[in-house]
């Protein structure tokens, strides 16, 4: 009697523990969003680098979930990645397949872009999809602040020194009055004669404004000076004008060929007349001198 009590109670107990195990079991598969009876499509990728992908991310295409990562293999042509996929995605020709990061505090998932639509399907994929090298924000920041403190460590810094050092000694040199900037900004004699210079300019202006002085007077608000001025220039144009039409006496001058062959004619016998008299004036200069001494 008591060995059948006893069978009797560890038969409970190991039904006990095997319905735990089964609800242990199931519980895994359903936080794992795994189903035993759904068909899964194996898909192996290569990858150059990895770039931190672990078993169990997340495999998404245009933003949905479609499966999950489930092998990471290292090989000698590259990082092998097979990713079972609970949903069928339709690759192109320019297929697109890459790690990325799920935020900034890190954490990465396999993104497959199936392609621009307006190419045709892919009529059987291949059995092994080349993955796309995709840019890790954090490692080239990263890289970016190592580049500006080697730029810096390199030369920068001490370009810097030396500029502040230049612009400490001319600052040294413009509070010691040296420099016509620095005497600008010691000088007092200079001071006073830049503010006579512009009580000059300023008495002078105002003689403008009002009207005094042959400047003032065309600036002014009369107009008489300005058409005086436009009036002398309109004659003095209508006597160029004159002059080129060969008008008047010095218009038949300047355009007047015979004229002006007559007026060479002219002064070549004026001066020929004049070298004859200087010939001749000694010799009647002596005559006078010597008949006049008697």
């Amino acid at each position: 009697m008591k060995f059948k009590k006893q069978i009797f109670v560890e038969s409970l107990v190991g039904l006990f523990s095997f319905a735990v195990l089964a609800a242990l079991f199931m519980l895994t598969v359903v936080l794992s969003q795994d189903s035993l009876f759904r068909k899964e499509r194996p898909v192996e990728i290569l990858f150059d680098n990895a770039m931190g992908l672990r078993v169990g991310d997340v495999v998404s295409a245009r933003g949905v979930t479609v499966g999950k990562v489930k092998q990471i293999e290292l090989k000698k042509d590259g990082v092998h990645v097979l990713a079972l996929l609970k949903t069928p995605v339709h690759l192109r020709d320019d297929y697109r397949i890459e790690v990325l990061p799920t935020s900034v505090l890190g954490g990465r998932f396999l993104n497959i872009d199936e392609g621009t639509y307006a190419n045709e399907p892919m009529r059987a994929a291949p059995k092994l999809l080349k993955g796309t090298a995709s840019i890790d924000l954090m490692d080239a920041a990263t890289r970016t602040i190592e580049d500006i403190r080697k730029a810096l460590n390199e030369g920068i810094l001490e370009d810097f020194k030396a500029t502040m050092i230049e612009v400490r000694k001319i600052t040294t040199k413009l509070g010691e009055g040296e420099g016509t900037l620095g005497k600008l900004l010691s000088d007092g004699r200079l001071y006073d004669d830049a503010q006579s210079v512009a009580a000059n300019l300023k008495d002078i202006s105002e003689r403008l404004n009002k009207g005094e002085g042959t400047l003032g007077k065309l600036l002014g608000a009369d107009d008489q000076a300005y058409e005086d001025l436009t009036a002398t220039l309109a004659s003095f144009r209508k006597m160029s004008e004159s002059m080129a039409k060969g008008e008047g006496t010095l218009g038949k001058l300047v355009s007047d060929e015979a004229l002006y062959l007559e007026f060479q004619s002219l002064l070549r016998e004026g001066r020929a007349t004049l070298d004859d008299m200087r010939e001749t004036s000694p010799v009647t200069t002596f005559t006078s001198i010597f008949f006049g001494a008697f």
